[in-house]
Parts: structure tokens; C-alpha cells; sequence
């Protein structure tokens, strides 16, 4: 965990301090070595948040993107009293979750359910062929077209495109091809890159869209950009309308291809006019 409670308020970890555990209220202290970003950790083994894992660097650098106060938020279920600690939770209420390890199946999409109104960020460093595979999909075949250029607010920056993949199980970790929420992918991690044109520069979020064929889509977006708009909520709010004009995409092509198929099935009838004196 990145934050504890020290005399009622939020901190970060300092060497030699001690903290409660705002989730469960069981002791924490400090680690602050010099390898690893300073957190804090149960003094115990007990269990904490079911969902919760051991965190990486990786997890805590995209934490620490968003403001202390949005971070590690413990979200309730009223119904079912149900909580967890989200990674990061805006004011307007989206959620968060970065995830390094593998996750079951059936915990994704119980994450999911519970929080509604998120988005993954997955760390697409974790196994060393998942950035092999993709940028030999996004850069050696067509099977990726860009559909719109993405541009800021004046339009004097290209700051991304929004995509349409062909066998996005081919490009993309095949654990999150079936997540009913964007899943971001982070194919950077803790590296460092200076060159502009790599595509490492870019996040790609996977949409939670499917045609009746074997498109997927996404959004490819400069990672500064995509934490720009994360914090002010216009990052939601672009994906849920790119998300709607993706189905009406969709929902267009449906009919224009099943009046296709109708024509094929009914050709129209030739009526020739009968001519009273044929000789004529």
C-alpha cells in the first residue's frame, strides 16, 4: 500500500514510521529501501482486501500519477455490504485498477461487476513475448487500420487514433480480450524511451465492442495524455461516446449488409411493355 493512517490523516511511508491500515485497521510499517518505491505492509500476514496482491513498482508509479487523495479508496456495496480498496477512484466516481499479476477469470469479472464504472491499466511488460506479439501485429500486418485521428481540443496535436483490429487475441494478452470494461495496456512499464515515434509512448485501450465479424476496436493514445484526461473525467467521457459511435458504426453496417443479402435473395422483376403492333 502506498498510504496509511498515521494520527488520522493519509501518508505516505517515511523509514522507522508506523501506520494503521485504513481497509482493516491492523498495523503497517514502513518499508523504504532503496531498491523499491517506499510503501507500506502488514506487520502481519493477515489478510487484508481479498482482492489484494503484493503491489510492483510498476503498480506504484501508476498510482502515483493520480492525487494521494484519490488513491487506495475503500469502495462499499450497500446491499451487500460487500468493500474493497480501489487503486484509484476519481471524485465523479471512476475507478482504477492496475493490474501486474494474472487474475482468474472469475475474480475480472467480479471486479467489474462491483465497481461498475472503471477501467483496467494492465502492464503488458509481464511476459516478455505479450509487446513481441503486438507491435509485430500493429507494425508487420494490416491488421490494424486507424478509423479517426485523435487530435487535442485545437486540433494542433495528434495525440492518438482510434483503431479497428482484426484477431485482437493475436495482438492483445488473450486473458482481457473478453473483459466487458476497456482494459488499457501499458507496453512501457518502468522503462525509458526518448524516441517519439515509439509506439511504446502510447497506451491502447481495448473497448469492450464487437462486430459480428472478427473486428475488435481500441484507442491508442499518448500516455501522458491518457493520465491528462483521466484526472479530469474527459477521458470517461470520451470513451463511453467513442464506445456509442462504435455501435452505431456497427449497428449501420448490420443493415447495409443484411439489405444486401436481401437484394441478393430478390433480384427485381423486369416488366417489358407489351407493343400493340410489333411490326411497327
Amino acid at each position: 500500500m502506498l498510504l496509511a493512517i498515521v494520527n488520522g490523516e493519509k501518508v505516505n511511508a517515511t523509514k522507522g514510521a508506523k501506520g494503521v491500515c485504513p481497509f482493516c485497521g491492523a498495523e503497517l510499517i514502513a518499508k523504504c529501501g532503496e531498491q523499491k518505491i517506499p510503501h507500506w505492509a502488514h506487520k502481519s500476514k493477515k489478510e487484508c482486501d481479498s482482492w489484494h496482491e503484493s503491489e510492483t513498482d510498476w503498480h506504484r508509479m501508476w498510482k502515483n500519477y493520480f492525487s494521494k487523495e484519490w488513491q487506495e479508496i475503500i469502495k462499499h456495496d450497500e446491499q451487500t455490504g460487500e468493500k474493497h480498496i480501489a487503486d484509484v477512484c476519481t471524485p465523479q466516481g471512476f475507478t482504477l485498477e492496475f493490474q501486474h499479476s494474472h487474475i482468474k477469470p472469475e475474480e475480472r469479472r467480479s471486479r467489474e461487476a462491483f465497481y461498475k464504472n472503471m477501467n483496467w491499466v494492465v502492464d503488458g511488460t509481464r511476459l516478455q513475448n505479450d509487446y513481441k506479439r503486438f507491435s509485430q501485429k500493429v507494425t508487420g500486418s494490416s491488421d490494424i487500420k486507424v478509423i479517426t485521428p485523435i487530435h487535442t481540443i485545437d486540433n494542433k496535436m495528434h495525440v492518438g487514433n482510434v483503431l479497428e483490429i482484426h484477431f485482437a487475441d493475436e495482438a492483445f494478452p488473450k486473458d482481457w480480450i473478453n473483459s466487458s470494461v476497456p482494459v488499457v495496456f501499458d507496453f512501457l512499464g518502468m522503462d525509458k524511451i526518448s524516441e517519439n515515434n515509439d509506439i511504446r509512448q502510447c497506451v491502447f485501450c481495448l473497448l469492450p465492442t464487437q462486430s459480428s465479424g472478427l473486428e475488435r476496436y481500441g484507442i491508442q493514445i499518448l500516455r501522458s495524455v491518457f493520465v491528462q484526461h483521466a484526472k479530469t473525467g474527459s477521458w470517461e467521457n470520451f470513451v463511453k461516446q467513442t464506445v456509442v459511435d462504435l455501435n452505431n458504426r456497427l449497428e449501420l453496417q448490420k443493415r447495409q449488409n443484411a439489405l444486401i443479402q436481401y437484394r441478393n435473395a430478390h433480384p427485381p422483376r423486369r416488366y417489358y411493355r407489351r407493343r400493340r403492333n410489333w411490326w411497327l
